[in-house]
């Protein structure tokens, strides 16, 4: 930690692929300097106050790192001679548990565990013979909940150390899942996706496929301007030297503002059980008055009234278990209801980039991105929904006939029923969605 809060010091974000440019904009928007994007992370520098902001209050960061020694390296050996030298004792208490997590690109490194078996005993002998007749406290290493976590990079022959400030938790675990939750959506991917497709506080959301409700709780959290790592306890920043306890509850108060955006946030599923599930996420996290969590089949669902249309977000099953045929079936579903019932509004999907289904959607997305849920790499689609034919609506024809009084034809017009029309899968999915 810096001594006061006006000197900046460097520091390091990790996220999930794809969200470089939202993490930079968030920490721009806290006050971060000297922000760089990187390869799933961004370097920044940052006064005591700035980075006390962003850890309360950031939505996109997996994990934020110091990096705290830096150095070059031939071999696990060099690498023993020259850390047993570092000043250790700045950084780590050796009365406290820690544990290593290593990263190495190097033909010097062909072995990842060697290298931290090697910081190991650098550590080891370090504080050793630091102790000059004292008791010697020898490494405590845990594994499974450790009080203080260490990462060491190394590429080619440069060494970087770096003392995670979070801990073993990483940031998307932000604590109001149910326990019964089945296979949600990562948090931080979650928020991730919104901030991809527009979406901002002030905007209606429907998500007609909730799951466990992921989508509309990271959307209620956004919308009320809650520092959801406030309520933190046990991040290794609080045991570090020098650690502002004072600052760090003057700027969690200063991060609670009241925001006066309000716009529906509305959730469903044709499944009750995630439904129950979902409902009790929301209201462990206080946003009753933001989120309605309801059952309902998105292939019978109508835009809500009386509301600006906004953002439908939609994560349909793809698992193994639902045949080839029925998501076909699920997928023009989808699409068909889009086009016909959604005019005006904005939609986003999130599927694999592999998944034959995707092709029945039959609407062109105005804009893709790649993400990784979890193992699996997918595409989050942004379709621009509207009545009548595409290039009429790029030329501006459709917003004519509007003034005309005219409503322009559906493309691929259906009778009603048909080609919406569609028969559930025998076999239900596990819920891969929110």
């Amino acid at each position: 930690m810096s001594t006061g809060e006006g000197k900046s010091n460097a520091y390091v974000v990790r996220t999930l692929m794809g969200l470089e440019p939202l993490v930079c904009e968030e920490l721009e928007s806290h006050g971060a300097t000297a922000v760089e994007a990187g390869r799933r992370s961004a370097a920044f520098e940052a006064t005591d106050a700035v980075l006390f902001r962003y850890l309360q209050c950031t939505r996109f960061a997996v994990r934020v790192l110091r990096p705290i020694f830096n150095f070059k390296a031939t071999g696990p050996d060099d690498l023993h001679a020259q850390a047993v030298k570092l000043d250790w004792g700045r950084w780590v208490d050796p009365r406290r548990s820690l544990s290593l997590d290593v990263t190495a690109h190097s033909e010097h490194f062909p072995h990842d565990r060697f290298a931290m078996f090697r910081l190991k005993d650098a550590m080891s002998d370090h504080f050793g013979s630091e102790a000059k007749g004292r008791a010697v406290h020898h490494l405590n290493i845990n594994r499974t909940a450790p009080e203080q976590l260490i990462h060491l990079h190394i590429a080619g022959e440069e060494v970087t150390i770096s003392l995670d400030l979070i801990g073993k938790d990483a940031l998307f675990k932000r604590g109001y899942r149910a326990p019964r939750a089945r296979a949600p959506l990562n948090e931080v991917l979650t928020a991730g996706l919104l901030g991809l497709a527009g979406w901002r506080p002030g905007e209606t959301l429907v998500d007609p496929m909730c799951g466990s409700g992921t989508f509309a709780i990271e959307a209620g959290l956004w919308t009320a301007g809650v520092p959801i790592h406030a309520g933190r306890r046990s991040w290794t920043l609080f045991g570090l030297p020098g650690f502002d306890a004072a600052l760090w509850r003057e700027v969690g108060e200063q991060a609670r503002e009241e925001r006066i955006e309000r716009a529906p946030i509305l959730a469903s599923d044709w499944n009750k059980h995630p439904v129950g599930d979902a409902r009790e996420s929301v209201r462990s996290t206080g946003l009753e008055h933001l989120v309605r969590v309801d059952v309902a089949d998105f292939l019978d669902l109508r835009p809500p009234r009386d509301v600006e249309p906004g953002l439908v977000v939609l994560n349909p099953p793809y698992g193994q278990r639902v045949e080839a045929a029925d998501l076909d079936n699920l997928y023009g579903g989808i699409g068909g209801a889009l086009k016909h019932r959604w005019s005006g509004w904005r939609a986003a999907l999130l599927f694999p980039k592999e998944l034959e289904a995707q092709h029945r959607i039959g609407l062109k997305p105005s804009a893709k991105h790649t993400v990784m849920n979890g193992p699996l790499a997918c595409t989050w689609a942004i379709y621009d929904l509207f009545k009548g034919k595409r290039i009429d609506h790029l030329s501006g024809r459709d917003a004519a006939a509007e003034d005309a009084g005219a409503e322009a034809p559906a493309e691929q017009p259906a009778e009603e029923g048909e080609t919406l029309r569609f028969r559930r899968p025998r076999v239900q999915a596990p819920k891969e969605d929110s």
